[in-house]
């Protein structure tokens, strides 16, 4: 068993060895690549995040020990951090760590639609360990772990980015860079490599392609965060949201604590709307179809004045939810069998 890492007060003399990974869609592949390629007699401890479904059977452990020479595992509530071993975040909790070297199993609100995401572990990890931290950013949509690794950078830890063009989904790391100056942005197959160099205390040869990037000089700076009320709500819990400003990065947290990018505030938003439309549709087309019945048995009591209100109500709002589904999936309604109108036309016949 690796030896437990020991806390010191002046973090700043260590070196990194805490490694905080985050990752999306493709992100297994990607990570179980990266612990194939670190040796497990390397001094650190990795902690990784991957965005799963709540009700993931949660085998990402069983693969890395079949797949690699480290422990990896599904951490419980306060399990301590070792050395040479991968700390995997459950399916629908977040993992952050705490002083003491300990992590915490925490259900939680979702931040940027994610438990668990990546946001509140490296931001966890930049508050507890500073230099001592390593961040990076594999494939991923949205921009989750954006905000967490300019933390890390901020606390003056490392901040490593995979190459977008390298990436199955580009967006995490086409995100990360437009929001971090990474420390290295490299191809997934060089990333183990600079991993063990960083903690061995060895100086990287991996290239760092984009021409914005950090120099490699730390300097820990003192997290500025500003929050203010902002006219939006949470697309989780429709509570109130502000807006929060820090290491330059832009955020929206509610009441209960529920975190958004702006890119994921924006999707929430989009389904909303979305699911508002369809909901619209589904009650013009039931209003539609009660006129009609309406109609009809005006129809069968010879009340003609209560036949035409109803059947015009009905033709209306036929005519809206036509228009309301070409909206929504375009000239495909066309093709759809039309709202029933025989009926109607029947007990007009019957009237006169």
């Amino acid at each position: 068993m690796a030896a437990r890492i020991q806390h010191q007060t002046e973090v700043e003399l260590l070196s990194p060895d805490i490694i905080a990974i985050g990752a999306s869609a493709g992100g297994v592949e990607a990570v179980i690549k990266i612990a194939t390629g670190l040796s497990p007699n390397l001094p650190a401890a990795i902690l990784v995040v991957i965005h799963v479904a709540p009700d993931s059977t949660g085998l990402m452990p069983n693969i890395l020990n079949r797949s690699s020479m480290w422990n990896a595992m599904q951490p419980e509530d306060g399990a301590p951090i070792e050395h040479g071993n991968i700390y995997i975040a459950p399916p629908d909790n977040h993992m952050v760590v705490e002083p003491g070297d300990r992590i915490r199993i925490v259900r939680g609100p979702k931040h940027n639609r994610h438990r668990p995401a990546i946001d509140p572990l490296f931001r966890s990890v930049a508050s507890v360990y500073d230099s001592r931290a390593i961040g990076v950013i594999l494939t991923g949509f949205l921009a989750d772990g954006s905000s967490g690794l300019a933390m890390i950078k901020s606390a003056g830890g490392i901040a490593i980015v995979q190459d977008p063009n390298d990436a199955l989904v580009s967006s995490m790391p086409r995100r990360a860079l437009e929001r971090v100056d990474p420390d290295y942005c490299l191809p997934l197959t060089q990333i183990p490599a600079t991993l063990s160099q960083i903690v061995k205390g060895e100086e990287p040869v991996a290239k760092i392609p984009p021409a914005k990037v950090a120099s490699m000089k730390k300097e820990k700076r003192k997290a500025e965060k500003q929050e203010q009320p902002s006219p939006f709500t949470c697309p989780e819990c429709h509570g109130t949201i502000w807006e929060v400003r820090e290491n330059g990065e832009v955020r929206f947290e509610c009441r209960v604590g529920h975190s958004f990018s702006p890119e994921s505030m924006t999707e929430s938003n989009d389904e909303d709307v979305e699911r508002a439309l369809w909901a619209a549709l589904r009650t013009l087309e039931e209003s539609a179809s009660l006129d009609q019945r309406l109609a009809d048995l005006a129809a069968e009591r010879n009340r003609s004045n209560a036949y035409e209100l109803y059947s015009s109500k009905a033709k209306e709002r036929k005519k809206h939810a036509e228009t309301l589904r070409d909206l929504l999936i375009g000239g495909a309604s066309k093709r759809l069998p039309p709202l029933e109108e025989t009926r109607g036309d029947q007990a007009l016949e019957k009237i006169g």
